[in-house]
C-alpha cells in the first residue's frame, strides 16, 4: 500500500546514562499529508460505574422513585436470582441460559432508612392501590403507631455533597389521608452531626397525591450529607412516599433537570466534537426487553420508568435522549445516537429477532429517533415533541450507529436492511456499521459509511498497534474507534498506560484519511461501585479527577492539526522479544469443553500427559476415563500443567466442545502460578475468530497475530497443535496451519507533526515511553521562516506506575512553557515517561 507522506527509517539506538540519542527527526512542511478530521475527538457516555446516575446527573437522591428492585423486563426471579428467556443467541444459535444475582429486600431499600422516635413505625416498599404512576407504580408505605418523631433518610450515591450558599430544590410526593402533624425536611452533615439547611411546609391537604416542594440553602459546605424528610407523628396514621428528588439549582449552564457542574466541565474540558449516547453494551440490553428504549427516556423525570442495566443497576433514565442532545449543543458537540439493531448482547443473552414485521418496528424506532433530533415540527410527530420540550430548532444529531459491539450474520442482514432504507431517507446522516472492518468481516456488508472497531488491551498493543492503520488497506468507508483503552495489566491505570494510549493515538491522528474519529471508554466511574478498573474520569459525591489518560486525550484535542506533515520517523525500532518460558494449559471462555490425547513434545523426547497431570486453576474441571472435562460457564477457564516450564516444545491434543459461546484455549508460556503467559483462542470472540492472545490473572489481552475467521461446531473432535519456538508460536487445527504468534515488541519513542493553519503553527508530537531522557536533532524543512519564539507542552510522570488520585489529582497534568530556541535545525531532550508537544511558529 502506498502511505502518502509517510516514511519509516530504521534507527540506530545507542545507550548512554544521560539518556538515547537518535538520528535526526525530519519534518517536511511542504509535504502535506492526510487531514486530520475536526470530529476526531469525542466522547463516549454509557451508564455503567454509576456515570450518569451519581455522576454526570445531577440527582442527588439514589432510588429516588421506589423502583431499584423491580425486575428487567421478560426475565423472572427465583431463589436469589433473575433469570433470561431461554432462547437461542444470534452469535452461536445455542441458548444462552444467562442469569444474574438479585437481592430482592437490598434493593428495595437502597439508599434509604427509616427510624423512629418516640413512636413505632413498619415500613415497606410496595404498590399501592392507586400508584402516582403507571411507570413508577412501587411506594415507600409507612404505618405510623403512637406521638413522636419518624424519618425517611437517604444517603444519596454514598453521601450528598453541599456548598455552602448555594440552593438545592426538593420534589417529593405524598399521601397521607388524615395526617395532621409537622413535617420538616433537611439536608443533614453526618459527619459533623448537625443540619446545614432546613424547611418545615404546611400541606393544605395530604388525602391525595400531592406534589411537595421545597428549596434548601446549604449554610455551610458538607461532603457527606443525606435527605430527611421528619414527620411529626401524633397518633395512628399510613402515608406513601414516592419520587423523593433534590437536584442542586446550580446544574452545568443552569438547565432543570440538568448535569452536575464539575462533572460537565471536567467533560468540556476534552474540548469532544461529538458524543456517543447511550451505550454501550446497554443499548442491547442482557435481553432485548431490557435494552434502552429512547422514548422512554422523554418528559417530566417522574413519569421515567427506567430500566435495570446490565451493568447492575437501575438507570433512572434522568439523563435521557432529550438532555443528551441538549449537552451536545450546550458543548458545541455533534450527537451520535447508538441504536438496537434486534440483537441483544451477545456477551449476554444475545436474543434476537428475524421476524419481518419486529425488524421494521426497530427500524421505525430509529427514524423516530433521527426526526427528534433533525425533523420538522410542522411535518413530523417526533419533531413536534421535541419543539413541545422547548426546543423548536433541530438539535446537531450527526451519527447513528446501527447496534453495538454485533457482528456474525444475523447482524449484517439487520444492518444492510437499515442502512439500506435510513440512508436513502437521511442522507445527511453518517450511518456506523459496528464490526472491526477487515474483509472477512465485511464480506457479506452491502455498504456503509463507517465501522466502529474496539480496542481494550494491555500496553504492549498499543505500543505495538502505532503503525496499525499504517498498514491497512483503504476501502470505501472510514472508521471511528468507538471504545478503546489500555486496561490490563495497568491496575486502575498508570502513566504507562497513558504512553501507550498517546503511541496508538499518533497512528490514528497521522491516518486521518481511514480513522475519522475515536472516543476513550469508559468515560466517568464513580469510584464507590466501579464496574470496570479502568476509567478516564474518577469521581465521588464532591470530587473529579482526571487520569494521567484524561491529560493525554486533552493535549490531543487541544493541539489538532488540520493537517499530517511529512517525518521521517512514526517510531524507533522495537525492541525485540521472544517468548517466556514456561508450561501449557487448557479452558474454554464461557464455554463448556472435553479434552483428550495431550502430548508433549520438549527436549528432544515426547510424552503421553496423563490428563491427572492437569491443575484446574480456574472453573469446573472433571477427569474420567481418559478426557478432562470443563463444565461451567466461567470466563478464562484454566487447567494447567504445573512443574517447571519449557523454552521450546510442541503439544498436540484432541479437543471437543459440549456447550456454551466460544470454542477452546490453549495456553502455552504460562509462569508458574499460571497466571501470565500466552493463549491460542480457537472460535473466540462469539464463536468467529481464532488469533493468540496475551493472558495476564485469568485475563485475556491484547491479540499478537492475525485473526483468522473459525466456528467450532459443537460435538465435534478437533485436532490442535501448539508448536512453540523462541520467536514464533503456531496454531494448527486439524493438521492445516492457522496462524503464527510472535512475542509482543514495541519502540520507546514515537512521533507524528502536522500544521495548524489558524495558529500557523507546526505541531510535532513526541511520546517517549523510555525510562530515560530521549536527546535528538529536529530538522523543520520547508519553511519559509520558523520564530525561534513557541511553546512546548509536557505531560510527564516519574515512575511508569505513577496516577492521579482523587486525593492527589494533579499529580500528572500537562505542563505548558514558552520555548525561545526553535529553528531550522535545533536539538531537544524529551523527558522519560512523557508525551510533549512543540509549537512552532512557521511561515512556509
Amino acid at each position: 500500500m502506498n502511505r502518502k507522506g509517510i516514511f519509516i527509517f530504521t534507527v540506530a539506538l545507542a545507550s548512554a546514562m544521560a539518556g538515547v540519542d537518535a538520528q535526526s527527526l525530519r519534518v517536511d512542511l511542504k509535504q502535506r499529508g492526510h487531514e486530520v478530521n475536526e470530529d476526531m475527538y469525542g466522547i463516549f457516555f454509557e451508564e455503567i460505574n454509576h456515570a450518569g446516575d451519581g455522576g454526570l446527573y445531577a440527582e442527588m437522591v439514589q432510588n429516588r422513585g421506589f423502583e431499584e428492585h423491580v425486575l428487567p423486563r421478560g426475565m423472572v426471579y427465583r431463589d436469589g436470582k433473575i433469570y433470561a428467556p431461554n432462547l437461542p443467541s444470534y452469535a452461536t444459535h445455542e441458548k444462552a441460559d444467562w442469569s444474574d444475582k438479585w437481592d430482592m429486600e437490598a434493593k428495595k431499600m437502597l439508599g434509604w432508612r427509616v427510624e423512629a422516635e418516640g413512636c413505632r413505625v413498619a415500613h415497606e416498599v410496595s404498590e399501592p392501590e392507586y400508584p402516582l404512576h403507571k411507570n413508577t407504580p412501587n411506594a415507600m408505605k409507612l404505618e405510623i403507631d403512637g406521638a413522636g418523631k419518624v424519618t425517611l433518610a437517604n444517603s444519596g450515591y454514598w453521601g450528598m455533597a453541599v456548598k455552602e450558599g448555594e440552593k438545592y430544590d426538593l420534589r417529593f410526593y405524598l399521601n397521607a389521608p388524615g395526617y395532621k402533624g409537622i413535617l420538616t425536611v433537611e439536608i443533614y452533615d453526618v459527619e459533623k452531626g448537625k443540619t446545614v439547611g432546613s424547611e418545615t411546609l404546611h400541606p393544605a391537604s395530604l388525602d391525595h397525591w400531592t406534589e411537595l416542594t421545597a428549596t434548601l440553602q446549604a449554610a455551610s459546605d458538607a461532603r457527606h450529607c443525606e435527605l430527611r424528610i421528619v414527620f411529626g407523628a401524633s397518633g395512628q396514621s399510613v402515608m406513601w412516599v414516592d419520587y423523593v428528588s433534590l437536584f442542586p439549582q446550580n446544574t452545568f449552564k443552569g438547565r432543570e433537570n440538568g448535569l452536575r457542574k464539575d462533572v460537565a466541565e471536567i467533560l468540556a474540558g476534552l474540548q469532544p466534537q461529538f458524543m456517543r449516547w447511550p451505550g454501550g453494551c446497554i443499548v442491547e440490553g442482557a435481553t432485548l426487553d431490557n435494552r434502552v428504549r429512547w422514548k422512554e427516556t422523554l418528559g417530566d423525570p417522574m413519569t421515567r420508568r427506567g430500566e435495570w442495566s446490565l451493568w447492575g443497576y437501575r438507570s433512572t433514565y434522568g439523563f435521557g435522549y432529550h438532555e443528551f442532545l441538549q449537552f451536545c449543543e450546550d458543548l458545541g458537540m455533534d450527537g451520535m445516537f447508538v441504536a438496537n439493531a434486534a440483537l441483544g448482547c451477545s456477551f449476554r443473552n444475545g436474543d434476537y429477532t428475524d421476524d419481518p414485521a419486529e425488524l421494521e418496528r426497530y427500524l421505525q424506532d430509529i427514524r423516530d429517533a433521527i426526526d427528534y433530533a433533525i425533523g420538522d415540527p410542522s411535518e413530523n410527530e417526533w419533531a413536534r415533541r421535541r419543539a413541545e420540550a422547548g426546543h423548536a430548532e433541530p438539535f446537531p444529531l450527526k451519527y447513528v450507529e446501527i447496534g453495538n459491539e454485533n457482528f456474525g450474520p444475523v447482524y449484517v442482514r439487520h444492518f444492510n436492511y437499515m442502512y439500506g432504507k435510513l440512508k436513502k431517507e437521511y442522507p445527511q446522516i453518517v450511518f456506523i456499521n459496528t464490526m472491526g472492518g477487515n474483509d472477512d468481516e465485511m464480506k457479506d456488508v452491502v455498504k456503509t459509511d463507517m465501522v466502529d472497531p474496539h480496542w481494550y488491551v494491555n500496553p504492549d498493543f498499543f505500543f505495538g498497534a502505532n503503525d496499525l492503520f499504517d498498514k491497512r488497506q483503504r476501502k470505501d468507508f472510514t472508521v471511528y474507534v468507538g471504545e478503546y483503552a489500555c486496561n490490563a495489566e495497568v491496575g486502575s491505570g498508570n502513566m504507562l498506560a497513558a504512553l501507550s494510549e498517546a503511541a496508538f493515538m499518533l497512528g490514528m491522528e497521522r491516518n486521518g484519511d481511514m480513522v475519522q474519529m475515536a472516543s476513550y471508554a469508559p468515560l466517568l466511574v464513580n469510584v464507590n461501585q466501579p464496574n470496570w478498573a479502568c476509567n478516564l474520569i474518577w469521581l465521588d459525591s464532591y470530587r473529579t479527577m482526571g487520569r494521567a489518560s484524561y491529560y493525554v486525550q486533552k493535549m490531543m484535542a487541544e493541539n489538532r492539526p488540520d493537517y499530517n506533515v511529512q517525518v521521517n520517523l512514526t517510531q524507533t525500532e522495537p525492541e525485540k522479544k521472544s517468548f517466556q518460558e514456561g508450561t501449557v494449559g487448557v479452558g474454554t471462555w464461557n464455554t463448556q469443553a472435553e479434552f483428550r490425547n495431550i502430548r508433549l513434545t520438549a527436549r528432544g523426547s515426547t510424552r503421553e500427559v496423563s490428563i491427572q497431570e492437569l491443575q484446574g486453576r480456574r472453573g469446573t474441571w472433571k477427569a474420567d476415563a481418559g478426557v478432562l472435562a470443563q463444565s461451567s460457564s466461567e470466563n478464562c477457564t484454566m487447567s494447567a500443567l504445573p512443574g517447571e516450564g519449557y523454552e521450546e516444545y510442541t503439544m498436540e491434543l484432541q479437543a471437543r466442545k459440549t456447550g456454551g459461546t466460544e470454542g477452546f484455549f490453549v495456553f502455552f508460556g504460562l509462569d508458574e502460578a499460571s497466571r501470565k503467559g500466552y493463549v491460542f483462542n480457537i472460535g473466540g470472540w462469539g464463536n468467529s475468530g481464532t488469533a493468540a492472545q496475551t493472558v495476564d490473572g485469568f485475563s485475556t489481552g491484547n491479540i499478537i497475530s492475525p485473526t483468522v475467521p473459525v466456528t467450532i461446531e459443537t460435538g465435534r473432535w478437533y485436532d490442535l497443535k501448539v508448536e512453540v519456538r523462541k520467536d514464533a508460536a503456531t496454531l494448527y487445527v486439524d493438521g492445516k496451519e492457522m496462524c503464527v504468534a510472535h512475542a509482543p515488541s514495541f519502540a520507546k519513542q514515537f512521533f507524528a507533526a502536522g500544521y495548524d493553519e489558524q495558529a500557523g503553527e507546526a505541531v510535532i508530537k513526541v511520546v517517549n515511553a523510555d525510562t530515560v531522557p530521549y536527546k535528538t536533532r529536529l530538522v523543520l524543512d520547508g519553511a519559509a521562516k520558523v520564530n525561534a519564539s513557541g511553546k512546548v507542552i509536557t505531560l510527564k510522570a516519574d515512575k511508569a506506575t505513577d496516577e492521579n488520585t482523587l486525593d492527589e489529582p494533579e499529580k500528572i497534568v500537562p505542563v505548558e512553557k514558552a520555548y525561545s530556541k526553535f529553528a531550522r535545525k535545533f536539538s531537544y531532550t524529551f523527558e522519560p515517561l512523557s508525551v510533549t508537544v512543540l509549537r512552532v511558529k512557521t511561515t512556509r
